[in-house]
């Protein structure tokens, strides 16, 4: 059994993250933003998960949480930094709140994250980070500039840490998926399932202690590309 925190696992991704896990035998602490009663029916379900509620845009609630994690004494073995923001607009439309919202939520917040808790992880006998990336970045995707910037980001600095921890023992593994269905869209769909997504997640924390996934990539196989993305506020 490990002890994962997982952001975000109130809904969508996260939930479905948290719940294979938690089948798994895990325990987890999860945050959420504003999805109280989502979060709460998880914890009720699961006796093994625990919620905590971090607004992740606010760098002080940010350190806050981490100090509480620090303080407690209690070793991380997985951190899965999952929460993120899509914006469908192209960068023109956007507002100032919404292009700094997608910078502090899908890198900064996980950047933070892994700087503070370092210390608790590398208390783990096997630690290891996911970042949740996108196949927007291996893509060029007209009118998406700034989620795929953030998460080039993300990949890279992901990356760029493997490099600098694996030889203190820290795992780091990036999954970029391409077409989540978290839109409520009717199965059988042409995009991954958030529970398929999961399972891969759990694998990769179910490794053998020496080895990591570096990069996976995962698509369904008729999830189309298109260059025009017809959802895009133009």
């Amino acid at each position: 059994m490990k002890h994962i925190l997982v952001t975000g696992g109130a809904k969508g991704i996260g939930k479905a993250i948290v719940e294979d896990l938690a089948k798994r035998g895990h325990k987890i602490t999860a945050t959420y933003h504003s999805s109280k009663e989502a979060a709460e029916k998880l914890a009720a379900k699961y006796p093994n998960v625990a919620f905590r509620q971090v607004n992740l845009e606010n760098r002080e609630a940010i350190q806050a949480f981490v100090a509480d994690i620090v303080a407690s004494g209690e070793p991380i073995d997985v951190l899965v930094n999952n929460a993120g923001l899509y914006v469908g607009k192209t960068f023109e439309k956007m507002t100032t709140e919404e292009v700094l919202q997608q910078i502090d939520l899908n890198f900064t917040a996980p950047a933070l994250l892994i700087h503070g808790l370092l210390p608790v992880l590398k208390k783990s006998k096997a630690p290891l980070i996911i970042n949740i990336s996108s196949q927007v970045v291996r893509v060029n995707l007209t009118d998406e500039a700034m989620y795929a910037s953030v998460k080039t980001a993300l990949s890279t600095l992901t990356q760029m840490l493997r490099a600098e921890l694996n030889p203190q023992g820290v795992r780091l593994a990036t999954i970029e998926p391409f077409g989540v269905n978290t839109y409520g869209i009717p199965e059988p769909s042409d995009m991954i399932k958030p529970e398929e997504l999961a399972q891969t997640i759990s694998m990769a924390i179910e490794l053998p202690d020496h080895l990591q996934l570096d990069n996976l990539g995962l698509s369904h196989i008729n999830q189309p590309r298109p260059d025009y993305l017809a959802w895009i506020e133009r």
